[in-house]
């Protein structure tokens, strides 16, 4: 019988590799070739880059980034053969295959606390990781050796200057610059100059407060106390805390020099004054070529100090260096070796300088301050004993003179005490005190008698003064004033009188007695009207004279 609806299976005859049940793993493939594909693909060079320490790095989760964005990973962390050092094996995304050239640069990026703040702040949260800094050109090498300090990036915003020492006046990195109080940079480097007499600040200035900076802009150490006194007023001014700890730099720019082009020449190199009094004393040649001489004296500098000041004509043209003492076994005395920076262009340049030796230029130590006995080196001219800078082992000697010693205000007050010292006043004192008590009772009677005098003296004064008001009434008196007018007349009357008796006698014969007799008597009579006359002249121009006399 035959059976219905029952399945019919079909033989196959060969062998079939496609078939539905394949086609999930052969998706499952070609995702996985894509991925990997995609991986591969986005997955550069590898590099090795040489660091002091790993400062937190991890293998297979720190990064490297550029500009904040992730452009490689950190595979493997292991020590140099040395020992003195790591090596980071990373690799690179493709993307920054073109920045992988010798201009590149990586440094590690790690959280920083300092007095300044705290520098890093993003890597608490995700950990140290390497900043990559680079120009794009063809892929050259490798192999690097990392900076142990982020780079300083010149497109950044605002300007870089340098400025130089002879210290570091306790200026760190991250200290801030101030222009008129307020913060318009940062200290991004501090270290020692190649030649290892200077100390060299890197300084970045903000874009905003570049227009300030210019070749007449003088920098200097802030202090971190400021007293001032002047005007009777007491200002203090005390320093933020950030600059207790790491100091800061101020920078001070001529408000004129603003107004006109005052542009800074390239490589300009700008002096770093120790305070605020250093930078307005006065200097020559700062900033350009200098020499270090060797300066020998054989007088004390115990109070000369490295870092006095060289002066000439009241300017300040270098510095001390350094100084060495050795005892002399031959005459016994301590000689003194000085080494001395001189600011050359203050000269105009070297040859000018030794020119200037060659008539007479010499260096002497000097007294600044009398009370505190401070020295400085100072140059003179001493024309009646030219000489010339020579040679002595790696330096040159500049010729020295010997100070001329002047007594200061100390020596004069000293020889004033020994003088004083030397006055016998305990001996005077008791003398003057026996001579008091003997001659006690002889002070007293003639203090009595002086007060005696004096009284009789008063009353002669006043005497006298009576006796002049009397005279005055006197001569004031009306009838005193017409007297000479009384008797000027009856002499006129008396003389018309007699002219009358002349002409009455003239009628006798000239030769008589009577006649005679009447020309006498004319006569005296004019006489005594002339006497007259100059007493009421003398009356008139002095009243009392008759009393007291015509003088």
């Amino acid at each position: 019988m035959r059976k219905y609806n029952a399945p019919r299976v079909k033989e196959s005859r060969g062998v079939q590799i496609l078939t539905t049940i394949w086609l999930v793993p052969f998706i499952a493939m070609v995702i996985t070739l894509w991925l990997g594909y995609q991986y591969y693909a986005k997955i550069g060079s590898t590099v090795e880059i040489t660091f002091e320490s790993s400062a937190g790095l991890i293998e297979n989760q720190s990064p490297i980034k550029m500009r904040d964005v992730t452009v490689g990973i950190v595979k493997k962390i292991s020590l140099s053969e040395d020992g003195k050092g790591v090596i980071i094996r990373a690799r690179m995304n493709t993307e920054v295959s073109d920045y992988l050239n010798v201009k590149a640069q990586f440094w590690i990026v790690h959280p920083n606390v300092g007095s300044d703040g705290i520098s890093g702040l993003d890597t608490i949260v995700s950990g140290s990781y390497i900043e990559l800094y680079g120009k794009k050109e063809e892929e050259t090498t490798h192999t690097y050796v990392g900076l142990e300090k982020a780079l300083i990036d010149d497109q950044a915003k605002g300007t870089y200057y340098i400025l130089s020492a002879p210290n570091s006046y306790n200026i760190k990195e991250g200290g801030h610059i101030y222009y008129r109080m307020m913060d318009v940079g940062r200290v991004e480097r501090v270290g020692i100059s190649p030649d290892g007499k200077h100390v060299n600040f890197t300084i970045l200035i903000e874009k905003e407060f570049t227009n300030f900076i210019n070749n007449k802009s003088q920098f200097y150490a802030r202090n971190n106390l400021n007293i001032d006194f002047s005007q009777g007023n007491l200002d203090m001014t005390l320093a933020p805390l950030s600059q207790l700890v790491n100091a800061g730099i101020s920078v001070y720019t001529p408000s004129h020099s603003l107004d006109h082009n005052y542009s800074i020449s390239k490589n300009t190199i700008f002096p770093l004054y120790k305070n605020l009094s250093q930078m307005k004393a006065k200097h020559l040649g700062i900033g350009g070529k200098e020499r270090v001489y060797q300066l020998s004296f054989n007088e004390p500098t115990t109070k000369l100090t490295i870092s006095s000041p060289i002066e000439f004509r009241g300017f300040q043209v270098g510095y001390v260096t350094e100084i060495e003492n050795r005892y002399n076994e031959q005459n016994q005395s301590v000689e003194s070796l000085v080494y001395a920076l001189f600011y050359l262009e203050a000269f105009q340049n070297e040859n000018r300088l030794k020119e200037l030796v060659q008539k007479g230029l010499k260096a002497t130590l000097s007294t600044s301050m009398p009370l505190i006995g401070s020295q400085f080196i100072d140059l003179i001219f001493d024309t009646q004993a030219p000489s010339k800078i020579q040679s002595h082992g790696t330096y040159e000697q500049f010729p020295t003179i010997q100070a001329i010693s002047k007594p200061n205000i100390m020596d004069n007050l000293n020889a004033l005490i020994s003088k004083l010292q030397k006055l016998p006043l305990k001996e005077l004192l008791i003398s003057t005190t026996q001579m008091i008590d003997q001659n006690k009772k002889p002070i007293n009677k003639l203090i009595k008698n002086s007060d005696k005098t004096i009284k009789g003296l008063n009353r002669t004064i006043l005497n006298f003064n009576n006796t002049i008001n009397n005279l005055n009434k006197l001569t004031s008196n009306a009838s005193l004033h017409a007297l000479p007018d009384t008797i000027n007349f009856a002499l006129y009357e008396l003389e018309e009188t007699l002219k009358s008796i002349q002409k009455l006698s003239s009628s006798y014969d000239g030769d008589s007695k009577l006649s005679d007799q009447l020309s006498v008597t004319l006569e005296a009579i004019s006489e005594a009207s002339k006497s007259f006359d100059k007493i009421n002249k003398m009356l008139d121009r002095k009243a009392n004279a008759l009393i007291i006399g015509d003088k």
